[in-house]
């Protein structure tokens, strides 16, 4: 399977490839009406707008640092995942967006190894009978993916975290693919990059994933970047990585339409291949 990941609506009603995921919400905040038969993308706990109009939302760290947009190495805003009006309001969307196709979540963990810390979390974690924190954080996410998934009509797609070293995704968000693997339909992973003058890396964090949860009843497709590279590379990149997996989507913008038409091109003509 071949696919493209857009935020152009239009683009998305185009039908280029096997599949296609639009973002319907994004981590910024921005909702948009969902396209009819694509897989739309829904931003969870990422949404710098609600963390900005209302800070005490936010994740926070062990030494008080919020999970905000101007703190360094946090590019948007999270809401913790045990806010549970938010919650509540979450799950609705995902119930309006997954009424009319597949859904995608997007950012469904928590936004680091140390979050969160708020009064409510460790309130909590305190009443739960886990003696683990990471345990319980992936209850926590593990609870929520599978209402998640109850209140979708269509496949429920996760993003997981590019990092397939056993244990880390856990360790990192609460995301426990076994255990997600019970309430979704398939994972998908970004291995996004500029130009990809070497892929190496993609090809070990592929074959990395292919090795954690390969065995899962879940499908496992992977995330490409389009801009600044060319047709002939990302058709080769894509050979080089399906073997991992069962598709590969492409991330592209309006302006890559005939780019992503080339690739698709390549990839249903001879065989090249890419030099890592």
């Amino acid at each position: 399977m071949y696919g493209i990941l857009t935020a152009d609506a239009d683009l998305a009603r185009e039908g280029l490839g096997d599949r296609t995921y639009y973002f319907a919400e994004r981590v910024s905040g921005t909702r948009r009406d969902p396209v009819p038969g694509v897989v739309n993308s829904v931003a969870c706990w990422g949404d710098t707008e609600a963390v900005r109009e209302s800070p005490d939302r936010a994740a926070v760290a062990g030494d008080g640092t919020p999970a905000a947009p101007d703190v360094e190495g946090h590019h948007w805003g999270t809401v913790c995942p045990t806010d549970p009006d938010y919650r509540a309001a979450l799950l609705d969307r995902i119930a309006d967006v997954g009424a009319v196709g597949d859904v995608r979540l997007t950012t469904p963990g928590f936004p680091g190894e140390d979050f969160c810390r708020c009064d409510r979390c460790e309130r909590l974690f305190g009443e739960s009978d886990f003696d683990e924190r990471v345990e319980w954080r992936s209850t926590v996410i593990t609870e929520f993916v599978a209402d998640a998934a109850d209140r979708a009509d269509g496949d429920v797609i996760a993003t997981l975290y590019p990092d397939p070293y056993p244990g880390h995704l856990q360790e990192r968000a609460g995301l426990d693919p076994a255990a997600l693997a019970e309430h979704v339909d398939g994972f998908l992973v970004p291995l996004c990059g500029t130009g990809y003058e070497t892929t190496y890396w993609v090809e070990s964090l592929a074959r990395g994933f292919a090795s954690a949860v390969g065995d899962l009843d879940a499908s496992l497709s992977f995330q490409l970047s389009t801009s600044g590279t060319e047709a002939e590379r990302l058709a080769g990149l894509a050979r080089q990585i399906r073997e991992f997996g069962d598709g590969v989507v492409f991330g592209i913008h309006r302006t890559d339409a005939d780019l992503i038409r080339d690739v698709f091109a390549e990839l249903n003509g001879p065989e090249s291949s890419v030099v890592a």
